[in-house]
């Protein structure tokens, strides 16, 4: 029977969690290992040094306090399920994780922790930004998995899937990542016991144009699902050979 190490940085209530432990229990052994709490746009942040607490919610379902995305993968691939684990699947995270936004997302960051190891992840989000059903990217999401699973060994070792699924979907397309823009600016208040404090918002105000023809961020806007397979090795090898230092 095959295993599947389920992760997200959404936290143990995140919405698209329990829809995707349903669906996946169909065709595996399903294992739960994520964040006690929200971690969106952690990135492929770890935790070194400290000791992380982490609670069994339920059987084979465990919580990790203050953990990141990565942090759960890497615990689980490294203690109790080493060597057992067939697949990583992270997600299903609220909204899209287009173009850049894999760099940091902690939706993608699981899965490519999984990849690191040499198994085969996915990166699953639903593509609507308020999403409030989860159960048809759960059901394509078994259905992709399905096709890792048998062809793991041959075609996907090492490699990261990163999904995007809007709602009412026309298909499936493999496509690269594409290019969104925001507009990113920070809040500024003044507090009387911290002092001046800010956040970090962001509007997103492009997606179109002819450099995203084809593109993951194209094709979602279209109504298809988009599949990208991401690189681990980010070396860019044609300025080895050109940069002179």
């Amino acid at each position: 029977m095959f295993k599947i190490l389920i992760s997200n940085d959404d936290g143990a209530k995140g919405p698209g969690l329990r829809p995707l432990i349903k669906e996946l229990s169909k065709i595996a052994k399903v294992y739960v290992i994520v964040p006690k709490s929200q971690m969106s746009g952690i990135g492929h942040g770890i935790t070194l040094v400290k000791y992380k607490k982490f609670e069994k919610i339920e059987k084979d379902f465990y919580a990790i306090k203050n953990g990141t995305p990565a942090d759960c993968v890497k615990y689980g691939l490294n203690s109790f399920l080493k060597d057992k684990i067939d697949l990583v699947v992270s997600g299903i995270n609220t909204g899209p994780n287009l173009g850049r936004d894999v760099i940091y997302s902690g939706t993608v960051a699981a899965a490519r922790e999984g990849a690191l190891r040499g198994i085969p992840s996915l990166a699953v989000s639903a593509a609507e930004m308020d999403a409030t059903e989860y159960e048809h990217s759960a059901i394509i999401t078994k259905k992709i998995a399905e096709t890792v699973l048998l062809k793991r060994k041959k075609l996907f070792k090492n490699t990261c899937l990163n999904i995007n699924i809007p709602k009412n979907y026309k298909g499936i397309k493999v496509v690269p990542l594409g290019r969104r823009v925001f507009d990113e600016y920070f809040k500024i208040i003044a507090d009387k016991k911290l002092g001046f404090v800010y956040k970090l918002s962001e509007k997103n105000i492009s997606c179109a144009g002819k450099k995203n023809k084809g593109t993951d961020v194209d094709v979602v806007d279209k109504g298809y699902i988009s599949v990208t397979p991401l690189k681990l090795d980010q070396t860019d090898f044609d300025l080895v050979e050109k940069i002179k230092l």
